[in-house]
């Protein structure tokens, strides 16, 4: 139980006799704490008018790790891009704005004190237009949420440390934060409680943008539009469109992947279902002709299929995409059958891809993040590597192969531990390589199969684990943007979607992917905060899909395309021409304060996982109301 008095100015928080916390009070200002519930207080502020405010926490602690949500996980560091690393800037703490963090404003730090894991986290109300730091000053942490608006010593733009920026305020005469203090929590987790109370305060009763009829029909639509013969003969879908000035334009370069951005072996089976349920013989031939171009024109000397085709260039087998095609090729071989054709050449293929990954895995259970074309690791570096682990399951469920079984054991298992023992993971986003979101996907995948299929407690709690790593990216707030940007416009709503990584501060709806997960998870734990989150994910994700008439930014948008990304942050490019994707570009000119911003880049991913879920949860209409 944990007990708080004042010492002068400062308010002191205490658990057993030992203090756990400490606030620092300021001359003219009184404080107040009201417990909603054990270990969760709503700290109010009242003073005159003011136009500036710190609220500071200082943990008696020097930490074991510290995390801003989404942004800064144990001062970063890994990988290769520009991110905030460390506390500190040049000797000076880090100012983050309360919009980068996936819950406003949010500082979060742990220790292990006389065998209990305490912890301490603050964050502020929704739109709270304030700031954060949190940093070590001796051998305590210190939480601050900070007014006016602030980002310095520097601010993160997309891929480069920019200017700092200062806001101003309205002066006013109270001042709000929530307190979050833990005893006995989970090591590199023990956020869980704090996460939970973030999401209360926040969820509300939100429109479903679009039925979930309409989303299939407009994915398959959209699937068509993307869908290429080239002069070779090779068909695939590609990877997206772009604005060009005067229209939207296929990508002309790195136009095709299997899995990851293009998903052409998830769209090839969703036309296929979708031939199922109507008879569409367009649908039909396009799925087997994008399945069948892979196999003849991209198989490379690994015995594999290629991530990407693009003839002439040299390009890396990404274990993130041959993860999907693995899976995507076991389906297309069922989907096959149920159409009257034989699907061995897709069960080959698929099955060539886990002989694969139990030839590459190393002895510690590691796959490597890719390979060059003859196999020879290229990078090994990488929680990413578990996306083998996925065709590897279904490979054992449908075989019986004890090996499978076995590698995709031990590579879950040394993931795991990865994810035990620093707190996140690491080089899912294939464009980055950085601490991110999407290389946690795998482990909730695998851990929930694993559970499936061995009945073994312990992999359920390991999905539990890699579902609250991946809460830690999914924003818990909803921006209000002003008429003037782009998403004030349309009314997008940022709750429920994800950040991409410590380095791409965009929101995308890239956990769509693992809705089905989540919706699992709830049913077999009965916490019912999973299936909120599987539906505020499916209910953001489901925004910006047009029916073929949306005009955003005065441009008519094809039906089923949608944005790949949203920028709720100050990630703008100091005026230089923002690039949609790549070297798709989008036209807009933005400046260092740029905030509420779709990405322009009608990808081909989103709708490929939508019309996933659909398929996998087709029984689960309490996500639709």
């Amino acid at each position: 139980m944990i007990q708080w008095k004042k010492k002068g100015l400062d308010t002191c928080f205490y658990s057993e006799g030992i203090q756990l916390a400490r606030v620092t009070g300021i001359e003219g200002c009184k404080d107040s704490f009201e417990e909603i519930n054990p270990g969760i207080f709503c700290w109010k502020r009242r003073c005159s008018p003011a136009d500036h405010m710190v609220m500071e926490v200082r943990a008696a602690y020097s930490p074991d790790f510290t995390m801003v949500p989404g942004v800064n996980y144990n001062g970063n560091g890994w990988g290769t891009f520009c991110e905030y690393t460390s506390d500190r800037y040049h000797g000076m703490p880090w100012q983050y704005g309360w919009h980068r963090a996936s819950v406003a404003a949010m500082t979060y730090s742990e220790k292990e004190l006389d065998g209990r894991l305490v912890s301490t986290a603050l964050f502020g109300e929704e739109n709270c237009g304030g700031s954060c730091q949190l940093f070590e000053e001796n051998g305590e942490e210190v939480h601050r949420l900070c007014w006016p608006e602030t980002e310095s010593p520097k601010a993160l733009y997309l891929y480069r440390l920019g200017d700092a920026w200062h806001g101003t305020m309205e002066p006013k005469d109270t001042f709000t934060a929530w307190l979050v203090l833990e005893e006995n929590g989970k090591a590199k987790s023990g956020y869980r409680l704090a996460l939970d109370a973030a999401w209360k305060l926040n969820d509300r009763e939100r429109k479903l943008p679009l039925a979930p009829q309409k989303v299939w029909e407009y994915g398959i639509a959209y699937a068509k539009t993307l869908f290429t013969r080239e002069d070779d003969g090779f068909c695939g879908f590609n990877i997206g469109l772009y604005w060009d000035g005067s229209g939207w334009k296929k990508r002309e370069a790195n136009k095709y992947e299997i899995g990851w951005c293009g998903q052409n072996g998830m769209l090839a089976n969703a036309l296929l279902c979708e031939a199922l349920y109507s008879g569409d013989k367009e649908a039909e031939e396009m799925g087997f002709q994008v399945l069948d171009s892979w196999l003849e024109k991209a198989m490379l000397p690994a015995g594999v299929v290629a991530s990407y085709y693009d003839p002439g260039q040299d390009r890396y087998l990404e274990a993130c995409d041959l993860g999907t095609a693995g899976l995507a090729y076991f389906e297309a071989a069922q989907l096959s059958e149920k159409l009257g054709k034989s699907g061995e050449k897709y069960r080959r293929a698929a099955f060539g891809i886990c002989e694969f990954a139990v030839r590459v895995q190393d002895e510690a259970g590691r796959f490597a993040k890719c390979w060059h074309e003859d196999g020879r690791a290229a990078i090994r570096e990488g929680t990413v590597g578990a996306f083998l682990v996925l065709p590897l399951l279904e490979g054992y469920r449908q075989s019986g192969k004890a090996c499978y079984l076995e590698s995709a054991v031990k590579g879950t298992q040394v993931y795991l531990e990865e994810l035990k023992t620093y707190g996140f993971t690491t080089a899912g986003a294939l464009d980055i390589f950085s601490i991110d979101k999407e290389s946690g996907i795998p482990l909730l995948k695998a851990s929930m199969e694993l559970y499936r299929l061995t009945g073994e407690e312990k992999w359920l709690e390991a999905a539990v684990d890699s579902a609250w790593y991946l809460s830690t990216w999914q924003y818990t707030h909803t921006c209000h943007f002003g008429p003037s940007c782009l998403l004030g416009q349309t009314g997008y709503d940022s709750f429920g979607g994800t950040l991409v990584s410590t380095v791409h501060e965009g929101i995308d709806p890239f956990a769509l992917c693992y809705v089905p997960q989540l919706y699992q998870l709830w049913k077999e734990t009965g916490e019912e905060r999973w299936f909120k989150r599987a539906r505020a994910i499916w209910r953001n994700g489901c925004q910006h899909i047009s029916d073929g008439t949306l005009l955003i930014d005065g441009r008519q948008r094809p039906k089923g395309s949608q944005d790949e990304s949203y920028t709720v942050t100050r990630q703008g490019t100091h005026g230089k021409k923002a690039e949609a994707s790549d070297s798709a570009e989008s036209g807009t000119f933005l400046g260092p304060d740029s905030i509420g911003i779709a990405s322009q880049w009608l990808v081909a991913w989103p709708g490929s996982f939508r019309m996933e879920v659909l398929r996998l949860l087709k029984d689960a209409p309490e996500l639709w109301n």
